[in-house]
């Protein structure tokens, strides 16, 4: 087994996991994540349990960590890619190229070659130049028209910089597919990441069975529906609202049409935010004082920061769970800053801690999503180690896998 992975039992609380993992690092003061391969396969076991009518398209571009990819593919996953180099890292693993979305409306042209050669078909548009761009370097893809469609409130809205108006262009672009014999097979759209309006997937399907319609009155016959991404990833109920209505709008709108529709998304943030927990420790802390002199804030600095483990869209969330030896002393208004010299490095700018001591460490929860993915090695400062836990139970079923991919 790989050295940086550690057995786990599969019944263990993350509590149990950041007990653990302190005991095996108490010489170390790196900042570390851990990373929970049995939470991925719990939330992909809840993804089927909850919407079995919607296959999953991992989104490759929110945590690409080799553990999760290898997982989420013996796992049975498909893969939404965003660029060459998640399309060669996919297809090195052996994915199927049907098990592929190369869901970028604004390809380069040497990525769309290196598809049509590896043979993923199904990408993204949502122009008449990209159309013409697939026409002439791809001919035999199978088309996505992406339309605009945002969520009241999400984490990253993603509808200023890809799709088109639903109302206005919709149509107008699945007549030049027509016109340039580009074979559209459905309609995407996304209502951003970290999306909390679950209603809006509702809104969002019965707005593309419209498009379907409409195509369908033109002789564009369409059969796959991507409702994207956007679910939450924490553990807790917002996901069940999702589901409420995605199942909702799929049983009114989807079911019983003369064509039979699938049904995809392209979920990342939900199948990795709470896989991992980032482990920083204090380096420095400073004073700031009233008037009276009476300690007004507390400044901390650690070994951490949103140039690599935390996401720079989702500083809310930001917040260290209190550890045992800490929890019944007295908070100070505190702030804690990451490591680098960026003023803009500011992982939580006003919360209530218990004080802590230069070499403590800090705890933060649900730190799967982009944060690494985005790091950029400010400073010169290396990534955070990662330690990649799972259960026996885990472990056998991806080494059961790799066996049958070797034998094919």
């Amino acid at each position: 087994m790989d050295a940086g992975y550690i057995l786990i039992d599969g019944h263990s609380s993350p509590e149990e996991l950041i007990k653990l993992i302190a005991k095996r690092r108490a010489d170390s003061r790196e900042p570390l994540n851990l990373l929970n391969l049995d939470d991925v396969v719990g939330k992909h076991r809840n993804w089927q349990r909850k919407l079995p009518t919607v296959a999953p398209y991992y989104a490759v571009k929110c945590n690409s960590h080799p553990a999760v990819l290898r997982l989420l593919a013996a796992l049975g996953c498909g893969f939404d890619c965003a660029s060459r180099t998640e399309l060669e890292t996919i297809v090195a693993m052996g994915v199927a190229p049907e098990r592929v979305v190369f869901a970028n409306p604004a390809k380069p042209v040497e990525a769309l070659l290196y598809a049509r050669r590896v043979g993923v078909k199904r990408m993204t548009f949502d122009s008449a130049d990209e159309l013409e761009k697939i026409a002439q370097h791809y001919p035999e893809a199978e088309a996505l028209l992406r339309i605009r469609h945002d969520a009241r409130e999400a984490q990253l809205s993603l509808g200023r910089k890809f799709g088109c108006d639903p109302d206005r262009e919709a149509v107008a672009l699945l007549a030049c597919a027509k016109e340039l014999n580009v074979r559209v097979i459905g309609v995407s759209f996304h209502v951003g990441s970290g999306s909390t309006d679950a209603e809006c997937f509702y809104a969002g399907i019965r707005r593309v069975m419209d498009i379907f319609d409409k195509g369908e009155r033109m002789g564009t016959h369409m059969h796959l529906l991507d409702i994207g991404g956007g679910f939450p990833g924490a553990n807790g109920r917002q996901f069940d609202e999702h589901v409420l209505c995605i199942s909702k709008a799929i049983a009114e709108h989807v079911v019983g049409r003369s064509r039979p529709i699938t049904v995809i998304a392209e979920p990342g943030r939900y199948y990795v935010e709470s896989a991992v927990t980032a482990l920083v420790n204090v380096v420095s802390k400073a004073y700031e004082r009233d008037a009276s002199g009476r300690i007004s804030r507390v400044r901390y600095y650690v070994d951490d920061g949103l140039y690599d483990s935390f996401d720079w869209c989702d500083t809310q969330s930001n917040v260290p769970v209190l550890q045992e030896d800490k929890r019944d002393a007295p908070c100070l208004r505190s702030v804690v800053y990451g490591r680098t010299v960026c003023e803009r490095d500011v992982i939580s700018e006003e919360i209530w801690l218990p004080e802590h001591a230069v070499g403590d460490c800090m705890v933060f929860p649900n730190k799967g999503a982009y944060g690494k993915i985005l790091g950029t090695g400010h400073n010169g400062f290396a990534p955070a180690s990662v330690k990649v836990c799972l259960s026996r139970a885990t472990l056998n079923y991806l080494c059961a896998s790799a066996v049958k991919a070797e034998r094919g």
